[in-house]
């Protein structure tokens, strides 16, 4: 009888256990699958924000490009002729011969996804490291550098405009006088910095500190390509 009862008990007792087992290992498979899907979202998520920093990115490199174009117009040495064709190549706008002179262009990747995960702890579904790292550099060194590069530059472009103002009240005049033309206009430019040593090494130093931005750009993008790179390897393990 006591037998009976303890073979009775016995499986009862391992009935409980395999049935906690079993759901916990339910429990557990639920949470990593769970864990998963979480994993690839913000996966997928950080992909897509990619692609729109790569678009942004293009956009700033051939702004950039172009006002560097620019100043190689206007620093060319010597008192020669300027070459408008070159300058119509790039733009026949005053305005926009004056704004590389006068403001400085901002670097405002769209990082709403990158923050977004940063916030609500999710990069924690991120199992690779690389990844991680790769996001810590892009965001956070490769974009101090270039807001570092910005903000070098807005200080000497605001030095800018009361210097012209002061020293080459022609050039302020000519910009807003609807009967000068863009050529004549980046003439009187042009002469204004060749005139004026002072000008003209604000012209120069300006030049460099959008060659060196550039720069900081290209390994911006670099990074971008790499985290790319890393993103599609751990979506397809």
């Amino acid at each position: 009888m006591l037998k009976n009862y303890a073979i009775k008990y016995s499986i009862e007792f391992v009935v409980i256990i395999l049935g906690i087992t079993v759901s916990f290992w339910l429990n557990e498979l639920s949470i990593t699958n769970q864990d998963e899907k979480e994993r690839i979202k913000i996966l997928s998520s950080l992909q897509l924000e990619i692609n729109e920093i790569k678009f942004y990115c293009d956009e700033k490199k051939q702004i950039w490009g172009n006002d560097i174009r620019l100043l190689n117009e206007f620093l060319t040495t010597g008192t020669g002729e300027l070459n408008i064709d070159n300058i119509l190549k790039i733009t026949t706008s005053k305005n926009r011969i004056e704004t590389f002179m006068v403001l400085f262009r901002v670097f405002d990747p769209p990082l709403n996804r990158y923050q977004s995960i940063i916030n609500s702890g999710d990069l924690k579904y991120v199992k690779s490291e690389t990844v991680k790292e790769i996001l810590s550099r892009l965001h956070n060194t490769s974009l101090s550098h270039i807001e570092t590069a910005v903000e070098h530059e807005k200080q000497l472009k605001q030095s800018f405009l009361p210097f012209i103002t002061v020293n080459h009240p022609e050039v302020i005049l000519a910009r807003n006088n609807n009967s000068i033309s863009v050529d004549r206009y980046s003439k009187i430019l042009k002469e204004a910095i060749h005139s004026d040593n002072r000008l003209e090494a604000k012209f120069v130093m300006l030049k460099r500190y959008l060659e060196f931005k550039t720069s900081i750009l290209q390994v911006y993008m670099i990074n971008l390509e790499d985290l790319k790179a890393e993103i599609n390897l751990a979506l397809d393990n």
